[in-house]
């Protein structure tokens, strides 16, 4: 508690309160007389950094979309408002929809009560619903977006991307946006980069994609496809058409490990069977298959397997990191796999053996026949952040297999480099720096080469690459999509009544496709939900823009009623007397008597912001007020 924020009321006077956060407010003169003249308003200054804080949603978004306002707009039944508010600053709100890792749900303040909302199918479910067509939303978004002006410097800036993932279309998204001619190449024969190469259809249909990826190039954006960098073009001849040049080209090897037998007949790399390369007609996957890895790719190759292999097929992932939740004070040598992969892959069969690593593969007549294992005690890495396990000395296990698939992790293909050497580090990521700015004038890296993990963090980081080219070129103004606009405080007189209904909706997530039956295809397993259980699942938002402030309406009478209604225990009564209400700046200058007082005090840290305590407060001590954002 600050005590410079108390505040003395005259009621003589009309009143300005400028309230802070976690306030005490003591009164002098007739309150009936404040209640019945209204001569009151509240102001709070509220700068992004406490907003955000209030607000954790939309803070852990790497790319800043407004969560709860989508959620709450899902729950009014306003769903053509939910889509564009979640397409605002994502131009791939499509595949977030399906795909995303939501770190927004990994804050949601709802889970300090019990399970945070689900975030990621409501966006998904604002997407189904959307009825504007494209040109509808970029005519909705130039008229969010702020002021920009292109380099005075350039005529015409022409910008290069190579790589048309994630990363580098929301790079081109955002500077055509800006104005600028934007040309992507894309090595592969389509767009999509790993969302099609290295994510199976029954997570992300190829048609979502196809979605996003249309959206974007409808700006004009030029695209060519099977144009490789290294290959058909250089580095240095775009240095010389371009103005900038933006290498987006992401993570496109699979990382290998140094054991012997990897050289059999049945080895493959994981990442060559999700895109395809080893196509499931061409080779006998057998009866046992192993997959060695602990990350998302390893389990979905695990679960492709599933899908197309014989029903009998027995499939196992070995991985050297331990399970999740068994070394919680080193979580970066647990699997790194989502919780809901591993779930997903336990309901369909995929055994594990965590904490074990392949000594050497073995075979005969040069074919695959198992794996010798030994317990790992402890991981390391080498310079280029390869595994680099330490095993148990004293025992070793062999696991039957009729095909390994090795699925440790990804790392660049430099050979697009074609001897730009001083673009590379030890680790095989580009050098980004602080403005995504490599070591050879005007070129600029984002995505998987500057180090980013999931695809909400490369829509994020394509984002501040185009921002970064955008000053290097000497343009002016940003789109400032996303953006926290102005806030302002108004009274929200519905206090906490909805609170205990909320209570009783509990996370539910959509519908999934049975395992008898997803096991029997390719097809997306994951279903949308109905309207009513969208608006249920929105409802359970507790909506963190409403927070309780103490007064101005009566004076505590210290019951302790509000304290009994708070679920988390962040109100607290305290005995404060004459010397505590003097701050070092001269505090109250005007107190009665020599105390003690009973002033009452709210811990944001725990607050959920769920009114319960202004709905007990029978004395009107505690109301609550809406931080309102300026449209």
């Amino acid at each position: 508690m600050a005590y410079e924020d108390i505040v003395t009321i005259d009621l003589k006077q009309p009143i300005d309160i400028n309230l802070q956060p976690r306030s005490i407010i003591r009164y002098k003169g007739s309150f009936q007389k404040l209640l019945s003249e209204r001569k009151y308003k509240v102001n709070v200054a509220v700068d992004p950094a406490w907003f955000h804080k209030n607000v954790p949603c939309r803070g852990a978004c790497p790319v800043g979309t407004n969560a709860r306002a989508y959620v709450r707009a899902i729950a009014d039944g306003d769903y053509q408002k939910a889509y564009l508010v979640a397409r605002e600053n994502n131009p791939l709100v499509s595949v977030c929809g399906k795909v995303c890792n939501a770190p927004c749900e990994s804050a949601c303040t709802r889970g300090k009560l019990d399970e945070p909302v689900a975030i990621r199918a409501l966006k998904e479910f604002a997407v189904e619903k959307n009825r504007l067509r494209t040109r509808e939303v970029y005519k909705w978004l130039s008229q969010r977006k702020g002021k920009v002006t292109l380099p005075e410097k350039v005529k015409a800036p022409r910008i290069a991307i190579v790589g048309a993932g994630p990363a580098g279309l929301s790079a081109a998204h955002d500077l055509t946006l800006m104005g600028y001619k934007v040309k992507l190449f894309e090595a592969s024969s389509q767009p999509g980069g790993m969302l099609i190469n290295a994510i199976p259809p029954f997570r992300l249909a190829r048609e979502v994609v196809q979605q996003d990826v249309e959206n974007i190039l409808s700006l004009g954006i030029e695209l060519e496809v099977n144009a490789s960098c290294g290959k058909d073009f250089s580095i240095e001849e775009l240095k010389e058409k371009y103005d900038a040049t933006l290498l987006a080209t992401g993570l496109q090897k699979s990382q290998d490990i140094d054991i012997p037998g990897i050289e059999l007949r049945g080895v493959y790399q994981g990442l060559d069977f999700l895109r395809q390369a080893v196509p499931t007609e061409k080779i006998s996957l057998g009866t046992k298959v192993v997959v060695v890895g602990g990350g998302n790719l390893a389990v979905e190759v695990a679960r492709a397997v599933r899908r197309t292999g014989s029903r009998d097929v027995k499939v196992s992932i070995v991985c050297y990191e331990a399970a999740r939740g068994t070394r919680p004070g080193t979580p970066e040598q647990e699997m790194q796999a989502d919780d809901t992969e591993i779930a997903e892959a336990l309901q369909e069969g995929v055994i594990f053996h965590p904490g074990l690593g392949p000594r050497r593969i073995l075979g005969e007549v040069g074919k695959v026949e198992g794996l010798e294992l030994a317990p790992v005690i402890g991981l390391n890495y080498d310079k280029e952040g390869r595994y680099k396990p330490i095993f148990g000395q004293n025992s070793s296990t062999f696991i039957e297999a009729d095909t390994v698939f090795l699925a440790m992790g990804q790392e660049p293909d430099l050979s697009f480099m074609n001897g730009v050497s001083d673009l590379a580090t030890g680790t095989k990521r580009l050098e980004a720096g602080a403005k995504f700015v490599a070591s050879k004038e005007g070129i600029f890296v984002c995505g998987d080469l500057a180090g980013t993990g999931h695809i909400v963090e490369a829509v994020a980081s394509g984002q501040k690459a185009a921002l970064a080219i955008h000053d290097y070129l000497g343009g002016k103004g940003s789109l400032g999509l996303g953006e926290l606009r102005p806030v302002v405080p108004v009274h929200h007189h519905e206090k906490g009544d909805t609170f205990t209904k909320k209570l009783t909706i509990s996370r539910m997530l959509p519908p999934v496709t049975p395992v008898s039956e997803r096991l029997k295809s390719m097809e997306p397993m994951e279903g949308c939900y109905s309207e009513k259980v969208a608006r249920r699942q929105g409802d359970r938002c507790l909506d963190c823009t409403v927070s309780p402030v103490i007064g101005p309406y009566h004076p505590c009478n210290a019951c302790g009623d509000c304290l009994d209604a708070c679920p988390t225990e962040c109100l607290s009564l305290r005995f404060m007397n004459k010397k505590d209400l003097s701050s070092a700046d001269g505090g109250v200058e005007e107190v009665e008597g020599e105390g003690p007082w009973v002033g009452l005090i709210i811990d944001e840290e725990l607050c959920v912001h769920c009114g319960a305590c202004a709905e007990a407060c029978w004395a009107d001590a505690i109301h609550m007020v809406r931080f309102k954002e300026m449209e």
